[in-house]
This record gives structure tokens, sequence and C-alpha cells, in this order.
């Protein structure tokens, strides 16, 4: 958001330098991230939190001066006749949807002047990145960015019917609105009508048919109070975002909606020499003050200060707030801070304001609690991944739970179970995760956009469900690595690399937190290519899934080259795991070993002969290890040749040539009789 130093000097007197007064907001809670020259003037370029719409304004910033600097405030000059213009027609106002819009005032100002505007007013707008368009408008525009109340005004010639009627659109019903965009309206849009018609989208746009134009005689100047629900929602449906329809989504100031229409009034009698007219003010009038107790004690006990209560009152009112004292402060929140709900927030509103600077440090308290011991191991066993994936040459990200969902949609990351946010802020942020691949891609892609090709990430953190009225979030382990080169055209080229390098990571990470019995199956998943995707299994729980992310996905994100992911249930990682660690004595007797070469249908898995070799071999089979993988013109093209070490050895006695012929030779006759292999 944009603030000029100088209109800001309006309404207090500030003897900072720009570059001072920016450094004292930033810290007290409002971010200048830069400041831009603009003539005689500076630009704060500030970063507002979402929960201080009271300072999307100057008079909102202002009032923040004011507390930093102990200055009186200069309130804005309001001249405006009460007095309605004689011999005009009544203005009625009815609002249908009380819940959407609890409050509409309506103001009719007769025999405007519409002309460009006084060069104050075009220099006010400008400072801010607002084009002039003509002098109503204009003041409109101004008294937004100075009170941050929206306002709107409608040509009332152009009425169907001196009247305003607030609901909800019908079936069908559509609306051009001033950007020229015909839009078709829902149910769900809140919608200002003139009794037959809409006439503007509310709190966030007006329509075309109505807006003020050099020819306008009289207008009705709108002052409301939009639910932020409601307005968030539509322009989150039209794909837009306003100056308005970004204040009323953050709640704007109940208690100003009346101060900015007699403000915006009084400009446009002056600058447009209008005669005001009717006026109707329906809906509520004032919302509950909310009266929150702060212990002076607990305040100095929190902070780690001796401020006195003359001292915290002096702050508390330089904010606007109202002090009564009894056995603690009852402290009453001005309505423009609705965010102010507890005493926790008095409590950061006196410590912000005193200088987080002045807060002498102390040393760190630490507070331990008890931890149950599943919560222990957990955590343990967390952290032990997290070191053994660095160890790897892994580097841990962290991303989003919100993700779009154009991006689930987009790659095959749907489902049932997604949940999705009713009133999200953007629709980059409209559903909560059920996997870590979406943001694992976008970062390996931002990495490549920079020409940063070594990339092994991994991340551990939540995903989310749901089912039906049910939530639910797990952890959740990625890896992903990339590999730069295409992917080649056969089936013997595919992997060896880059598939095998992620599975011995896996493989590792299994072994190092003593998983036994870590297998892989073929499977399928619609991110990964269909004959390179494998599932992890320990026993026969499923832990999760690793393969090369196919083709379509990686166009998606604008990903060129290969990209090998693996993600792991890690709630079922962790039960499986071991950390306890057994120690056996070396072999008393020697190790044999053969080594059997034959070639075999390439469909039949790996862990399918492993389990056939253990089970023919026996217990004096202690160990299996893959020499080489082949393909090539030696052998048939519809086979695979493998080269397979048997070890064998026995605790009691050195095993002797025709007892270890016996397993090899039931294992040799084995592959021939049950998978059709060719010796070699």
């Amino acid at each position: 958001m944009k603030i000029s130093y100088e209109w800001l000097r309006e309404y207090v007197s500030i003897k900072l330098r720009a570059q001072n007064l920016a450094s004292k907001l930033t810290m007290a809670g409002h971010e200048v991230s830069a400041i831009i020259r603009q003539g005689d003037d500076f630009i704060f370029e500030m970063e507002i939190t979402a929960n201080r719409a009271d300072c999307l304004s100057h008079l909102g910033i202002a009032r923040e001066v004011v507390a930093i600097t102990g200055k009186e405030p200069r309130v804005p000059d309001i001249k405006i006749k009460k007095k309605v213009l004689t011999g005009t027609s009544s203005l009625k106002v009815a609002i249908e949807n009380k819940a959407a819009c609890s409050r509409y005032i309506g103001r009719v100002i007769h025999n405007v002047k519409v002309a460009p505007s006084p060069k104050w007013l075009v220099k006010r707008l400008e400072s801010v990145g607002v084009r002039s368009v003509n002098n109503i408008v204009d003041i409109t525009n101004f008294v937004l960015f100075e009170t941050g109340q929206p306002l709107h005004a409608f040509d009332a010639d152009k009425l169907s019917r001196h009247e305003i009627v607030v609901r909800n659109a019908k079936a069908n019903e559509g609306i051009i609105t001033i950007d020229g965009v015909e839009r078709k309206l829902s149910p769900n849009t809140l919608v200002i009508t003139d009794g037959l018609s809409p006439i503007a989208v509310a709190g966030v746009m007006g329509g075309k048919d109505t807006e003020v134009t050099e020819r306008t005689e009289n207008i009705l100047l709108e002052s409301a109070y939009f639910d932020p629900v409601s307005v968030r929602r539509t322009a989150f449906a039209f794909g837009i975002s306003t100056d308005s329809s970004y204040r009323f989504e953050r709640g704007i100031d109940f208690g100003g909606i009346l101060l900015a229409s007699d403000r915006a009034a009084s400009l446009i009698c002056d600058i447009a020499k209008g005669q005001p007219g009717d006026i109707k003010d329906v809906g509520i009038k004032r919302q509950p003050v909310n009266k929150i107790v702060l212990r002076v004690e607990y305040l100095n006990k929190i902070l780690g200060t001796t401020l006195k209560p003359a001292e915290i009152i002096a702050i508390l009112s330089r904010l606007g707030y109202s002090v009564k004292i009894a056995t603690d402060l009852v402290v009453t929140a001005p309505t423009y801070r609705g965010d102010t709900t507890r005493e926790a927030d008095l409590i950061e509103e006196v410590a912000r304001i005193y200088g987080y600077d002045n807060i002498v440090p102390c040393p760190l308290k630490v507070v331990t609690t008890c931890e149950d011991a599943q919560s222990k191991d957990f955590a343990k066993k967390r952290e032990m991944t997290k070191q053994i994936l660095v160890g790897s040459g892994f580097n841990e990200i962290i991303t989003y739970s919100l993700i779009s969902s154009d991006i689930v949609k987009g790659t095959a990351f749907s489902g049932e179970d997604l949940a999705r946010i009713k009133n999200p802020l953007s629709k980059e942020q409209d559903t909560m995760r059920s996997s870590l691949l979406p943001g694992m891609l976008k970062t390996v892609a931002h990495n490549l956009s920079r020409q940063v090709y070594d990339i092994k990430l991994f991340e551990l953190s939540n995903v989310y469900f749901q089912k039906e009225s049910d939530y639910s979030e797990e952890p959740s382990l990625a890896m992903a690595q990339y590999d730069r080169s295409p992917a080649k055209g056969n089936q013997g080229d595919y992997a060896a690399s880059g598939l095998f390098r992620v599975k011995g990571v896996v493989s590792e990470l299994g072994r190092r937190l003593g998983i036994k019995e870590l297998v892989y199956e073929k499977t399928t998943h619609p991110v990964f290519e269909k004959a390179e995707a494998a599932a992890l299994l320990s026993g026969n729980i499923m832990l999760g899934t690793i393969g090369r992310v196919n083709e379509q996905t990686l166009r998606a994100f604008n990903i060129k080259g290969q990209l090998f992911i693996a993600e792991i249930n890690f709630n079922m990682l962790v039960a499986r795991a071991r950390l306890e660690r057994y120690y056996s004595p070396l072999p008393r007797f020697p190790y044999s070993y053969r080594d059997v070469s034959f070639s075999i249908d390439p469909t039949i898995s790996y862990s399918e002969l492993t389990g056939f070799f253990k089970k023919t071999g026996g217990a004096q089979l202690k160990e299996i290890k893959l020499l080489s993988e082949y393909h090539g013109k030696e052998i048939d093209k519809r086979h695979k040749a493998l080269a397979i070490r048997m070890i064998f050895s026995s605790k009691e006695k050195t095993l002797t040539e025709e007892e270890i012929d016996i397993a090899d030779t039931a294992i040799r006759e084995g592959l021939k009789e049950k998978f059709n292999a060719a010796l070699r």
C-alpha cells in the first residue's frame, strides 16, 4: 500500500524526516519496505498485516504516527448542510439481506458540476498511483484513501426508480461493470439495485449504466458496511480485486461509515458546487463495544517491564482506546480496532508503541513439559530422518499448506478427500494440500527457472484430508531428485541412474531407521510414468510410492528433463522404525558364494525373485546381491539378463560344497520351472 508523507502531514504535525518516520513505523509493526522520492513528496511502500484493516488509509497511519510521536491529531474539516434541498422527491432504501449488508447510507446531492479535479486533489491521488477521472469520482477515491471507507457515486437520473434495494441477485441476472465487462450474477452475489435491476456488485464494483459522466447533474452517494465474507466470495468468483473490495474483505470501521459520507458530501458541495438532498441511513447504527480487562502486573510480567498504570493508559489513549481504572484497567477498543479482542492484543499494543528496543533482554527461561514416550520417539525419528537425508545431499524445503485448485486439477492430485477453503483469500490458496508433490514440483520449477540444476530436495510436513464433515492431517515425507538429461526412448536406458539413486536413498533411510523387509513392487500412480513407478512396502504395509514424474505433469509445471520423486506416509514409516541396535559376534565360519546368471521376462519384479531365492535357499542363504542387469543384442529383446550372487553360511560349521550345491541346484531348477528363465 502507498502512503504519502506530505498527505500524512495534513493530519499530524510531523517534524521527523521521512526516513526516520519510516523506521519508527516499521518498528511499530507497519513495515515500510521502500521509500520513493516523488517531487517534493516521499511515498512509503507499506506492508500492512491482514488484521490491521484500520491502517489501510492515511488517517489510519496518522493515528499510528500520533501514538508513536505523541503529537496531537488534526481532524479533517467537514462542512455539510444537514438541511435537505426543498422540492426533491424522497429517496427510499431497503436492505433485504441484512446479514451481508448491516448498514447502508444513501445520500442524494443535486446540481453537481462534473469537471476536472483541482490540482491538489489530482496530486493526492497520483501520489498513491490513482488516475484522475473527474471531480466526483476523484472525491470518492480520495475519501477512500483518506479514511479507508469505500464509497460509490451513481448518476441518480439513470436509476429506474428513486430507490435502493440491497439484495441477492436473481437467477439469470447480469450486469456490465464499469470496466466494460458483462458479468453473470449468481444467487450468492450481493447486488445494489434501483428496485428493478442491479446497478452495482456490492463492495466490489459499480455498474457501467449508472456511472458518473460529464453530463451527470444529480448523484446518489453510497456508503455502506458489507460483510467481509460476502465480498471476498464475490471478488474471488469474478477473479477481480479492487481498492474497495480489498478493504471490505478485511473489515472496515463501522463507526466511520457516516463520517466518510459526510466528508465526501462536504467536498462534493465545495468542489462540484452540489446541493445536499435526501439522506437515508438504514440498518444497524452501532455495534456492541468490546471491553477488555488488562492486568498491569501481568503485562509487566509478559514484557519484562516495570511500566506504571499511567504510562500504559497514556499509550492506549494515544491509540484511541478508552481506559477506566478499576481493580485492573478496563479498556474499550475504538470501532476501527475490531482486531483487538483479548488481553494479549492490548499487551502487544503497549509493547510496540513503548518500543521493542526499550525492553531489556533477559535470559531465556526454558519451561519443560512432560512429553509422553510416543511423542519423544516420533520427534527423535523425525529429526533422524532429516539428518539422514541431509547427509545424503538433500536440502530441506518448506512449502505452503494452501495450494491452488488449478494445480490439483492439472496434476491429477484430485479426489473427493480434498479439504477446500470456503472463503479463500486468493485462487492460489483455495485448497489444503493432500500431497506434498505439488509444492515440490513448484519448487523444482522455481529453481530451474533460475538456472539451478543440482536439485535434491525433501520436505517433511503435514498433508490434509476431508471425509464428509471430518478433517484430518498427517505427516508426509517427499523427496525429489532432478536429472537434466531428457528421458530415453527405451526401457533399458530410462533410469538406472536417477530412479535407482532415489531408491538407494530411500533404502538407506529404511536401513538406518531399522525397518526390516523394505521391498519395492510395481504399481501405478497418476503422476508417475507407468513402467517407472513402484510401491514401497514393509511386510504387507504400503509406506509410499517412488517413480519418475510423467511428461504430462512435467509440462504442467514447465519442467524439462527428468524428475524422480518419492512420497512416504511418515506415520507408517515411524511405526515400522526400530532404533534399538543389537550386535552379534563376527562369524566363526567362512562365507561361500555362488553366482547365477539368467535371462528372464522383464515383467517379473526383483522382489518376487528375492522372495523365491530366500524360500528355496533355506536358512543357509544369508544374503542376495544383484550384480548386474543387462539389455542388449546378446539376449532376446523380450528379456532382461540378471546376474545374482548368493552368499551362504552357517553359525554351526563350515558348509561343504555338497551342501551348497543342493541349495544352488534347487534355485537354478526353480528359476527354469517357476519363471521360465534361461540360465546363461
